[in-house]
């Protein structure tokens, strides 16, 4: 089969989309001896900001002469995004073998059903360890503490944000979504922690006589001493005048405070990685038409505030503003977020899929009124009315609005 086959293929062997627990991963681990994926495993987990995080750490520890394997998770264009080794994407023949082998130890007796999401998971040890990396970088998904990776036992552990979304599995509170994010940390670990983290986090930090290295006190990120620049601090060390790129500041912190538990980091693979680190739909900048398009797949409320805190800190003022979200998010609190940064006009977009969610439906939730449109190039010809040259539109909402802008990259120019 080739990958599109596999991809419908493992999309179809279990009767949920998601279904938490550990026992069939835990099963399958065994079977296929992927206890030790490689060297030394670092899990990166929290509710916004992981895939940035991954980003930078694997863009350092590449710079320092190591062999990385990552992943990232969703995909905004092709499966391949989620599985890489030294910042490349895998082949789709490579994947397609890892998909194999899991299938036949699947289908020993007795047969295991495995979701979507663990057989991406299982691919990716697999491919690690067959690539024999000297580390590998897990990004957790929904949650931590059930999530199918958190059957390896890590080295490292970040956590690099806690925030309210996925109520249904995680809970409502922050401090119940802290403590299934927590559930990644083991005793003797490496850990790092984004800013705010609520108690359970810190509780179960002190159940393991874990001293964590904490955004805020333990490394501090400041402004540099001109536009575009920012300052990292930690211990009596000190790097100033870092150059900003599309990564936010806030997340290469915490990439470099888990890098520095596995190698030494100098201070120009710190200032390359802030420069030149990349992952498509995170402060993703595309010219098109003369105006500046800003993609970010911020959906809650708490990463639609960082958002605008990241457009302030780029002195990036939207003119105009396409949203498209999913169903099972708080609408109403996204816009109040980005509506009090910009008063812009917007355009809303109709997602697809399982979790599709109209424009009406998104304006209704809103509890506001604006333009709609079917899809984003009907939405972006609205924007391009209503914009001049070097204006900056942002695009924004979900993974699915980003894929269906990126369209676009054929046509203008990525930054």
């Amino acid at each position: 089969m080739n990958l599109d086959a596999w991809l419908d293929y493992i999309a179809n062997q279990h009767q949920q989309t998601i279904d938490m627990g550990l026992s069939r991963t835990e099963e399958m681990v065994r079977r296929m001896e992927l206890r030790q994926p490689a060297r030394r495993v670092v899990t990166v987990a929290g509710t916004n900001g992981k895939g940035s995080t991954i980003t930078a750490l694997e863009s350092l520890l590449v710079k320092a002469g190591l062999r990385v394997f990552s992943t990232l998770s969703p995909h905004v264009v092709r499966f391949n995004e989620r599985l890489r080794l030294n910042g490349m994407e895998l082949s789709d023949d490579a994947i397609c073998a890892a998909f194999a082998e899991i299938e036949q130890a699947r289908q020993l007796n007795p047969v295991v059903a495995l979701t979507y999401f663990e057989f991406a998971a299982l691919a990716a040890l697999w491919c690690a360890r067959q690539n024999r990396v000297d580390v590998v970088l897990l990004e957790i998904g929904l949650g931590g503490r059930l999530d199918a990776f958190n059957v390896i036992d890590a080295d490292i552990a970040v956590i690099t944000s806690i925030g309210i979304d996925h109520e249904k599995f995680l809970g409502n509170t922050r401090d119940a979504i802290g403590a299934e994010k927590a559930g990644i940390l083991r005793f003797g670990q490496r850990v790092v922690l984004g800013p705010d983290m609520p108690a359970s986090v810190l509780s179960r930090c002190r159940e393991l006589n874990v001293q964590p290295l904490r955004a805020g006190d333990d490394f501090v990120v400041s402004e540099g001493s001109g536009p575009l620049l920012w300052t990292l601090s930690w211990g009596r060390e000190r790097l100033v005048n870092l150059p900003m790129g599309n990564l936010a500041p806030s997340n290469i912190a915490l990439a470099h405070q888990a890098a520095l538990g596995l190698t030494q980091i100098s201070s120009a693979q710190m200032r390359e990685t802030s420069a030149q680190a990349y992952i498509p739909g995170r402060m993703q900048q595309l010219r098109y038409r003369g105006r500046l398009l800003v993609h970010d797949v911020s959906h809650n409320p708490a990463a639609a505030k960082f958002l605008c805190h990241q457009l302030a800190q780029r002195d990036l003022q939207p003119k105009y503003v396409l949203c498209a979200m999913l169903a099972d998010k708080d609408h109403a609190a996204v816009y109040a977020a980005v509506a009090n940064f910009t008063a812009a006009p917007w355009t809303l977009v109709d997602t697809r899929g399982e979790r599709g969610f109209s424009a009406a439906q998104l304006a209704n939730a809103m509890q506001i009124e604006c333009d709609q449109a079917p899809d984003m190039p009907t939405a972006l010809h609205q924007a391009l009315a209503c914009t001049q040259p070097d204006d900056v539109i942002l695009v924004f909402g979900s993974f699915n609005a980003i894929e269906q802008s990126l369209w676009l990259r054929s046509h203008g120019d990525a930054l």
